[in-house]
């Protein structure tokens, strides 16, 4: 099929791009930056793309992206969890989330992917996530704010008959990027700090980047109505998470563990010193996630695309491994590279 794709040149985009077109499909990107286009294809070692400049707030772009096209996906998302990121986040996961969507709707491509996020599903109800839980009534912080209005979108449209497919996932590590993800900048700066702080409750829940970007190529598939796809991966509490960065580093991880209040107290703390725009490896909606995170039910997905989840060392090991080679970390950071 002729892909509509947004999103297409960032960490999860980019590896997108190398699944559908090894299933035989035809990508077309929207880009704010062609030369960020040609540094994807360069990372991925992709044929030449055809693409369409503009952004997903611009209905005109859209509109151009999708002409020919059989099926669209949605993964373009401004991330992040800072306060000054509102307008951004409003544009974009709002706005731009309506704009595709409503477009890929009237011309009536099948399928249409729109790329969530577990954020919007938490806290959930029992204990687990799980796809297609209820939304979330007080999502934590302006990034789940705002996808949870995307997804209401989405979810309107599924209502309505249109066959979108709603994928959640959860936190995504893993090699190859033109940038660097939120999560692989975080591994790098817990890693450079003497003390692991961490706090008493919840823990990590993640996957590779590669595994998502295989489901959202296998959802490409005519005919099928809505539906749903967990993509919550491994939780680890935050004991095991230390043992996992001790594994894949090959060093000794100190921490110490702070009172969950504690822990939220630095957050707020980094919100304070993020509208200053001075640097903080904490803030609070981040701090919220920690503290609470669950394991996710994924099995459908699994059962569904015939596909296991790469371990979570591997997954940690190819980052590290990546963020040495990118100048990122410091090798001595990591001896089990040496």
């Amino acid at each position: 099929m002729k892909v509509a794709v947004t999103g297409g040149t960032g960490f999860t985009g980019g590896h997108t791009l190398r699944k559908l077109i090894d299933a035989g499909h035809e990508p077309v990107a929207l880009v704010r930056s062609v030369e960020k286009l040609e540094q994807v294809i360069e990372l991925h070692g992709l044929p030449s793309i055809a693409y369409v400049t503009g952004e997903v707030s611009d209905t005109e772009a859209v509109s151009r992206l999708m002409d020919g096209c059989d099926a669209a996906m949605h993964i373009a998302a401004v991330t992040g969890t800072q306060i000054r990121k509102i307008p951004s986040l409003k544009t974009t996961n709002i706005d731009g989330t309506r704009i595709v969507l409503e477009e890929a709707a009237r011309r009536e491509l099948d399928p249409i992917i729109y790329v969530s996020s577990q954020s919007t599903l938490h806290p959930p109800l029992e204990d687990h996530y799980m796809a297609n839980g209820p939304l979330s009534d007080n999502p934590i912080g302006v990034y789940a704010q705002s996808k949870v209005e995307g997804e209401r979108y989405a979810r309107k449209l599924q209502d309505e008959g249109y066959p979108v497919v709603i994928v959640w996932p959860s936190g995504i590590v893993g090699p190859n990027d033109v940038g660097i993800s939120i999560a692989a900048s975080g591994i790098a700066r817990l890693l450079n700090v003497p003390i692991l702080p961490l706090p008493k409750t919840g823990g990590v829940l993640m996957h590779d980047v590669r595994d998502l970007a295989t489901v959202l190529a296998c959802c490409i598939e005519k005919s099928k109505g809505p539906r749903h796809f967990g993509v919550f991966g491994h939780f680890y509490n935050w004991e095991e998470t230390r043992t996992l960065l001790m594994n894949t580093t090959g060093r000794k991880i100190r921490s110490l563990q702070f009172p969950d209040n504690l822990f939220l107290g630095m957050g707020h703390i980094g919100d304070l010193f993020d509208l200053l725009h001075l640097p903080f490896p904490l803030d609070y909606s981040t701090a919220q996630f920690m503290t609470s995170l669950r394991p996710g039910d994924d099995l459908h997905t699994r059962q569904e695309f015939n596909i296991e989840w790469r371990p979570l060392e591997e997954s940690f090991f190819d980052t590290l491994q990546w963020l040495v080679q990118q100048g990122h970390l410091k090798s001595r950071k990591v001896p089990s590279l040496l």
